[in-house]
């Protein structure tokens, strides 16, 4: 995503509100994309939105170094039920990520701060006419 000079790389995450994933698998070449980041999308089981977690640096820093976090591993096991690493790819707990409330938070943390469209129209006053 792009605005203005900021160019954002996202990993795009969902969970469930009260599911018990409590970490999610992040590729190390993020690291290398300008601004790199991770966007959790939590929802209802209604599939609403609730809340987002973010985790990145502010516009125009890379990622957070993540190369020392654990290693993460395949989802699936082997025919001995063993599963394997990902060499390219670390975890991250919830813990790690700030909790933003609104859309206009995660936008703020994407960019910094957003001017406001002065083009943009104004709605009359309901309480005139």
């Amino acid at each position: 995503m792009s605005y203005h000079r900021v160019t954002r790389h996202i990993q795009f995450k969902t969970k469930t509100l009260g599911g018990k994933t409590d970490e999610v698998k992040i590729n190390l070449k993020l690291m290398d994309k300008p601004s790199g980041c991770i966007l959790w999308i939590v929802v209802t089981p209604d599939l609403l939105f609730d809340h987002y977690l973010w985790f990145g640096g502010t516009p125009g820093e890379p990622l957070p170094d993540i190369s020392r976090n654990m290693i993460a591993k395949h989802a699936k096991g082997n025919a001995q039920g063993e599963k394997a690493e990902r060499p390219n790819h670390r975890t991250i707990r919830i813990s790690k990520f700030e909790k933003l409330v609104s859309l206009d938070m995660v936008l703020e943390r994407l960019f910094g701060a957003l001017e406001q469209d002065q083009t943009a129209p104004v709605a009359p006053d309901r309480a005139l006419g």
